[in-house]
């Protein structure tokens, strides 16, 4: 059985995790409005906090982990629930963990996303740069990944 200090120090653990993800998760949406725009200053300033905020989620993950294999469990997602189970009269953890569990769900989620946009936006940069350069879309052939690629022969505007 777990004692009342371990089950506070893992509380206390798991709720900055949950503050932490739900800053990220804000910080992802914030993210996503500014890759609609064009790009910013604000932009770059905003990856300098969502990189700063991803170490501190680190860290905070790091002690959940110590905390857990310090006490037998195995640091990951069974050994926590495992962990939780044994915790006396421990609905408030759970309804934490759940919570945190969702947030990181949803922060996954953004980041997809996220990650479409920014993809998106390079197609878009990718096409217009083969346009300046005369690459009709028939001149492109694929490489092994999938991805487009313009022929040998073009039709170029012209060269600075």
């Amino acid at each position: 059985m777990i004692n009342p200090q371990q089950q506070m120090s893992f509380v206390r653990i798991v709720q900055t995790e949950a503050e932490l993800s739900q800053q990220l998760l804000n910080l992802l949406r914030q993210e996503f409005e500014l890759l609609k725009s064009p790009p910013s200053k604000k932009l770059e300033e905003l990856l300098a906090q969502k990189q700063q905020q991803l170490q501190q989620i680190e860290q905070s993950v790091l002690q959940h982990n110590q905390l857990l294999a310090s006490l037998g469990f195995d640091p990951d997602r069974k050994g926590t629930e495992a962990f939780i189970q044994q915790c006396p009269d421990n609905p408030q953890l759970q309804e934490q963990w759940r919570q945190l569990t969702s947030l990181l769900e949803e922060c996954q989620k953004q980041n997809e996303i996220n990650g479409g946009a920014v993809q998106l936006n390079q197609h878009q940069v990718a096409h217009a740069l083969d346009v300046l350069r005369g690459f009709a879309d028939s001149d492109k052939t694929y490489g092994p990944g999938g991805e487009s690629r313009p022929t040998s022969s073009s039709k170029s505007l012209g060269k600075a």
